[in-house]
């Protein structure tokens, strides 16, 4: 019995699509890997400006209290 047409068989049906379906979860999973950091990143910069904000805001009582 010649195994080797069962084997190419079962790879073409079963590892294939696997493979396929792997990369296709890997890229999905990236994508919104992505999509977190750049939400992360933009909270980060508003953050920034508020504390950038409350800076100059205290600059200004400082400055009002030095004259």
């Amino acid at each position: 019995m010649n195994i080797v047409p069962i084997v190419g068989a079962l790879c073409m049906f079963i590892g294939l699509p696997g493979v396929i379906c792997f990369f296709g979860y890997k890229t999905k999973k990236l994508k919104q890997q992505e999509k977190v950091l750049k939400l992360k990143l933009e909270r980060e910069k508003i953050r920034l400006q508020l504390l950038e904000e409350e800076n100059r805001k205290y600059d200004r009582i400082i400055d009002r209290r030095g004259r």
